[in-house]
């Protein structure tokens, strides 16, 4: 069982990496020259921004001391957070990018680029994932367990699009076919 402040350090960590998250495939949306790539890159950067609603509407209750809210219930809120900027407790990040090397492949070619995006955002959700289980199995509260277990689904689930993704450019050297494409492209 983790205290309360542990909880609010862990849930910090989740809405920056989300957020860089966020910003990760957007940026890979712009440099992907083709529009499918772009398209998987939005997408995921959509299911980003509502990951980390749900984790700041968790934050602001538990810091209230109103406790953990229902998943549902928690994705359901209107709140306002804007997922380009610094959180409010967050100091502003330096203008250099993690994402180098990434953005460095795109130089030499548009392939080159998602693929290695696609890399960057395997190892991004894994650590996700990694961090969440983690949390889950240390919790006893089943509302902080329902909300862990729905995050874990999400970044397996975006784990999944990214080794198809990149198995088909892989092997197929372009974007999905209109009738390959993943159920939320297409």
């Amino acid at each position: 069982m983790t205290d309360l402040n542990s909880t609010l350090s862990i849930l910090r960590r989740a809405m920056k990496g989300e957020r860089i998250g966020y910003n990760f495939y957007m940026e890979a949306a712009k440099r992907s020259a083709d529009p499918a790539g772009a398209g998987t890159f939005r997408s995921l950067a959509t299911a980003e921004e509502d990951h980390l609603r749900l984790i700041f509407v968790e934050h602001q209750s538990l810091s209230a001391g109103e406790g953990w809210v229902d998943p549902d219930e928690a994705m359901a809120r209107e709140v306002e957070v804007d997922i380009t900027k610094p959180l409010p407790w967050e100091e502003a990040e330096p203008p250099k990018t993690p994402f180098a090397e990434t953005w460095a492949a795109y130089e030499v070619e548009a392939m080159a680029g998602d693929l290695a995006a696609l890399e960057f955002g395997m190892d991004m959700e894994k650590k996700f994932y990694d961090m969440y289980k983690e949390a889950a199995a240390q919790t006893d509260d089943p509302l902080a367990r329902r909300a862990y277990d729905f995050l874990l689904k999400e970044e397996n689930k975006h784990y999944k699009i990214l080794r198809d993704a990149y198995d088909y450019l892989s092997d197929n050297k372009h974007w999905w076919d209109d009738w390959e494409k993943p159920f939320f492209e297409g």
